[in-house]
């Protein structure tokens, strides 16, 4: 029987950021629930069993390969993010009842008591088929030269997003030169060049076609956000790919490095987000876990 545990994992901006977070876990079966309710004594959301008395902020349901949220809120919508594959997100509208979530590793996002808090949702091992019982190896996405220079420009552009980053944090084209320049004394990519791998990635290989909207050039930009998306939905452009911009300096790339935005505290410790091996709880210290064998 799958197992999810569920941890609160502090609050998107810190009041006072030496304040200890309250990290209890609570744990549920296929076809248990457990509500979640902000805590005013422990200024936390607190995850109680489903039979406890409301008011609550969700209610959260194990089942064997996923799981689901109910909306208790009569306003407000949730989201909830993929911590396995950044840029992957789900909204659940306010009074949505058993909201189907597939993310095995999650982040529950809640807004309560003027701020916004966080719950881990950690689930059961995904399952798979074997590779005998597996369609051919043909793909119908386009080919991608990982060694070209239009797929490092693809990779800056969707770095923010990888890191942790919410998805319309697409990089301009001067965050894109500086990005992939990687000495002060290195040549940096021109404007021109830029755009010109854009334009080939958005036209030739990834052929996406111009939002409604954007026409007469009122969002000159909209190229950008466009490969953006289809690369992280198409899993063309994942973390392992990150390995080929060349390496940050500083405080802020160390941060940027962390894989995970600066306002979560628990992921500010947790390491780089891939996450491997048995579906467990990030530890408040220490390293990521291992990584997980074909993932």
């Amino acid at each position: 029987m799958g197992i999810h545990i569920l941890q609160f994992a502090g609050w998107y901006t810190e009041d006072e950021p030496g304040r200890p977070v309250m990290r209890e876990q609570h744990k549920i079966g296929e076809g248990e629930t457990a509500c979640i309710r902000y805590d005013r004594e422990t200024d936390s959301l607190a995850v109680l069993p489903a039979d406890r008395p409301r008011p609550a902020a969700a209610i959260v349901t194990g089942h064997a390969g996923h799981w689901c949220l109910t909306n208790l809120h009569a306003e407000d919508t949730y989201f909830i993010e993929n911590m396995e594959h950044g840029g992957e997100f789900v909204k659940v509208a306010a009074r949505r009842r058993d909201f189907p979530v597939p993310f095995e590793l999650a982040r529950l996002v809640l807004p309560v008591a003027r701020r916004i808090g966080i719950v881990n949702v950690f689930g059961p091992e995904p399952r798979y088929l074997a590779a005998a019982a597996a369609s051919g190896a043909t793909t119908n996405w386009p080919r991608l030269d990982e060694h070209s220079a239009y797929f490092r420009v693809l990779v800056a552009l969707c770095e923010p997003q990888l890191r942790g980053y919410p998805p319309g944090a697409v990089p301009t084209i001067a965050d894109v030169i500086t990005r992939l320049q990687e000495t002060a004394c290195a040549p940096a990519m021109s404007r021109a060049a830029v755009n010109h791998h854009i334009n080939y990635l958005a036209t030739e290989k990834l052929h996406v076609t111009e939002w409604a909207g954007v026409a007469d050039g009122k969002r000159s930009y909209w190229k950008r956000e466009a490969v953006v998306a289809m690369a992280l939905r198409s899993g063309l452009v994942g973390e392992r790919h990150l390995t080929l911009l060349p390496t940050r300096c500083g405080s802020a790339a160390r941060r940027a490095g962390a894989g995970l935005r600066p306002a979560a505290p628990d992921a500010r410790r947790a390491g780089p987000r891939r996450v491997s091996g048995p579906q467990e709880p990030f530890p408040s210290c220490g390293p990521a876990p291992r990584r997980r064998p074909g993932r």
